[in-house]
């Protein structure tokens, strides 16, 4: 009728493959947890650097351009910056500022110790240093001066003359204002661009 000689190996080759099957599965599982646990991570920091670029930024305020000269041109920018909406404390001496005018752009270090071109003057808030402010609270306002006469690269302003502002955070985030000179510029005086 039956042979049971055949039938019991049958059963030992099904059991073997099956423990193969489990290991390779368990192996298989093994690799794909390891795996999501790394994208996790990696989507995690991202996405926590990705939030610091993006919401990190000082916003540019009013912008007043001064004629220190005689040369009825503008020679002087200031302009408020302010932290934008949720930001965390920023340090002024870490921004970077472009200058752009007349198709000619320059970047500017805002560490104001080192630079002839960068100065700050706080006005709003508390502040540990005038030099290089730290900008902590949503109240906190700094008036930050370009002397656009001291650099070769930068361009000063002459009537109707464009120029664009961008400050980039330490943590990457940017900010950008486009304002441009009055069509007449007296000697000494200042304006609101």
């Amino acid at each position: 009728m039956f042979n049971t000689e055949n039938r019991g190996q049958v059963g030992i080759g099904t059991l073997i493959v099956f423990i193969a099957m489990v290991l390779v599965a368990a192996i298989a599982a093994g690799v794909l947890i390891n795996t999501a646990g790394l994208l996790q991570a990696q989507a995690q920091s991202t996405g926590e650097e990705t939030t610091q670029e993006v919401s990190d930024l000082v916003v540019i305020g009013e912008v007043i351009g001064n004629d220190t000269g005689t040369d009825s041109k503008l020679d002087q920018l200031n302009a408020t910056l302010r932290l934008a909406s949720g930001a965390e404390a920023v340090n002024l001496s870490e921004t970077s500022y472009t200058l752009e005018t007349n198709g000619n752009a320059t970047v500017i270090s805002g560490d104001a110790e080192g630079s002839n071109v960068v100065a700050y003057t706080p006005i709003q808030g508390e502040y540990e240093s005038n030099v290089n402010p730290i900008m902590a609270e949503q109240g906190d306002r700094v008036e930050v001066g370009f002397d656009l006469a001291t650099e070769d690269d930068l361009n000063v302003l002459e009537e109707s003359t464009r120029v664009q502002i961008v400050v980039q955070a330490p943590a990457g985030g940017s900010s950008y204002k486009s304002v441009q000179a009055p069509r007449n510029i007296d000697e000494g005086e200042s304006y609101i661009l």
